[in-house]
């Protein structure tokens, strides 16, 4: 799957009904659709040429032609390994085996990972290292499986004597929201961007000019809309009773990377921290034989 279809999966609900047929016309035609022109492309799709205009700006791109020149690049590239397409995603039901359960959720966490690394923008990472850096303080935002991303980009960050903070209190997070100063970078984590708690804080800190990073589903809302940098994540999720998985894998993988390229640009100041801390987490471990 192409990071362009990703985008229109991704984003497929928050479409227009007109660009919602288009993104179908999209799906249905991917690797013919670089070479159609775009009268011909909208006399098939059965929509207005000013339709597919508008589905490329909702997907992240500024012409049809920056669209197709990614598609082009991408089918031109070495094939993918991808996910089996049949394999059934749903949320817990009874009667399932459990190899069944077992494939579905291996495909569903490895298609996750495969639709994240697609949107994974080199610059933006760049961007939120240098950030995380040259900040005087880090708070971090989430709640529940989120919180968890959290907790774990914390720890993280404080291995490498980075002045993180983070508490699963959603109170306490909103506390500390109010304490950021233009020095500081908040990083807020909602796959869905919309949970209350999070955008409350985020509102709170707007007023301090702080750096805002959002690690969030690629779509629409409020939480990419307030953040002056987005990591995306893209996940085929079920939330009515099984709760956050392969998103909370999706977001994992944006931590471990970003960290990656934050301790990569400040390996020579931070070795020394990194080898004090895995030394002393080390000195608790039991020595069986």
């Amino acid at each position: 799957m192409t990071n362009v279809e990703v985008r229109v999966r991704s984003s497929y609900s928050a479409l227009s009904p007109t660009c919602q047929k288009a993104a179908d016309y999209l799906l249905a035609h991917t690797r013919e659709l670089y070479s159609i022109p775009i009268a011909e492309l909208a006399r098939q799709s059965g929509v207005s040429s000013a339709a597919w205009v508008r589905l490329c700006k909702e997907i992240g791109y500024t012409v049809l032609k920056d669209m197709r020149q990614q598609l082009y690049l991408q089918y031109s590239a070495e094939p993918q390994v991808e996910v089996d397409p049949t394999v059934h995603f749903s949320d817990l039901r009874e009667g399932k085996s459990a190899q069944e359960i077992l494939q579905n959720v291996t495909a569903a966490s490895l298609q996750a990972l495969q639709r994240t690394s697609k949107l994974m923008d080199p610059a933006a990472y760049q961007t939120a290292s240098d950030w995380l850096l040259q900040s005087k303080s880090i708070k971090l935002f989430g709640m529940g499986a989120s919180g968890l991303v959290a907790s774990d980009l914390c720890d993280k960050l404080l291995r490498i004597g980075k002045n993180a903070i983070f508490n699963f209190n959603s109170h306490v997070q909103l506390s500390y929201s109010a304490t950021l100063t233009k020095d500081d970078t908040a990083v807020f984590i909602s796959n869905t961007g919309k949970t209350q708690e999070i955008l409350q804080a985020l509102e709170a800190v707007q007023a301090s000019g702080c750096h805002t990073i959002g690690i969030t589903h690629y779509s629409k809302s409020p939480l990419s809309a307030g953040c002056k940098l987005l990591l995306y994540t893209s996940s085929k999720e079920v939330y009515v009773r099984s709760g956050a998985m392969s998103s909370r894998l999706a977001q994992l993988m944006v931590v471990d990377a970003l960290f990656t390229v934050l301790a990569s640009q400040d390996y020579a100041a931070i070795q020394g921290t990194l080898e004090s801390s895995y030394q002393i987490c080390m000195s608790h471990r039991v020595d069986h034989r």
